[in-house]
């Protein structure tokens, strides 16, 4: 990573520090504005001295091309201006999951739902979701989800909040191309109102995870730090047709590989990786590719290594009827009934299970 980006986290960490001190938000605002534009430019300054387009670096052994550092070194000052992803400006719709500042939380699980998914939801509830708590440590869930514009809609998952208060509702309509927001809200949420916790998990809402393998499994890092871990992909390309899903023209992202990135079901991650990308949100532009922003650019800038676990995840339905190992199993086909099979397996294979 460039010595320049270090040295921008550091000073940008400085003016925080030092907004908080002072209490003069105006102030520091204007400080770290001005310090962007000279970053910015010196990043330009430093390019055409060295006349080149991009270089490779290691990265878990294999070589990466950097071009897409550019995505974020080039950005000019009024693509860092985004009220909810560099600003923070979120308001919270709904928020009545119990506050996790009383209460030491090992493991603070994140599940990213769309709003009219309330039977994934309730699968999630019924299963895995009922583990508050495994071989003494504590284990809190949460949904995360943007804004319905169907009032019927909202009133039913005003119901389920209070009915089952585990559900944070952000100021942005719910869609796909919102994820980023999304995946930003979960960070500003965490760091705001659960930041003791030790391991958080961000998990979409087909994936099940196997509890009894898991916290063992975290327990057994003896508080390590920066951990993330994932299913990592790597030199991924952009979609150029123009007719598929994640289409991606040459204006949005000119450059021909993402940064390795996690893929976007599920992500392990401790709490200090929380807040390093929670920082680096600040002066990352938006993507509305929410993996490659959330799980490629954000780790990228903060210095983050990922790490890919060897039994990390699995097909669900392919799963049913061996020994369950794998940390996490994905409902490919979005089978209902699947994830009830995958977690009385996980159940039946489980000795002590409490």
């Amino acid at each position: 990573m460039s010595s320049l980006i270090i040295l921008w986290i550091i000073t940008y960490n400085l003016l925080r520090h030092q907004r908080g001190i002072h209490n003069n938000v105006t102030s520091v605002s204007n400080s770290i504005q001005k310090f962007q534009n000279q970053f910015v430019q010196r990043l330009k300054i430093q390019r055409k001295v060295q006349s080149r387009s991009h270089v490779f670096v290691k990265y878990n052994g294999r070589n990466i091309s950097t071009e897409f550092e550019l995505f974020y070194m080039n950005v000019s000052t009024d693509k860092l201006m985004d009220t909810r992803i560099h600003k923070h400006r979120y308001n919270l719709l709904l928020d009545t999951s119990t506050n996790c500042k009383e209460k030491y939380v090992f493991l603070l699980v994140v599940v990213y739902s769309a709003t009219y998914k309330f039977d994934e939801r309730h699968v999630i509830r019924k299963t895995f979701g009922s583990m508050s708590q495994y071989d003494n440590k504590h284990i809190k869930y949460v949904f995360v989800l943007g804004q319905t514009m169907n009032d019927t809609q909202q009133k039913e998952i005003e119901q389920e909040s209070v009915k089952y208060r585990d559900i944070i509702q952000g100021n942005f309509i719910d869609s796909y191309r919102n994820l980023t927001y999304k995946r930003v809200f979960g960070l500003f949420w965490v760091n705001r109102f659960c930041n003791n916790v030790k391991y958080v998990i961000k998990i979409d809402d087909d994936i099940t995870i196997n509890i009894p393998v898991l916290i063992p499994y975290l327990s057994n890092k003896q508080n390590k730090i920066k951990v993330l871990e994932c299913r990592t992909v790597i030199a991924a390309r952009p979609q150029r047709g123009i007719r598929r899903k994640w289409y991606m023209s040459l204006s949005e992202y000119p450059f021909t590989t993402f940064p390795p990135y996690c893929a976007g079901p599920s992500s392990i991650m401790s709490a200090d990786v929380i807040r390093l990308m929670y920082d680096a949100t600040h002066f990352v532009p938006f993507f509305w590719l929410e993996d490659v922003y959330g799980g490629g650019f954000l780790p990228w800038i903060s210095d983050l290594q990922i790490v890919q676990p060897k039994f990390y995840i699995k097909d669900l339905r392919a799963s049913l009827k061996e020994k369950p190992r794998h940390l996490f199993y994905i409902n490919n086909i979005k089978n209902a009934s699947h994830p009830y099979l995958m977690w009385k397996t996980i159940e039946n294979y489980t000795q002590n299970f409490v």
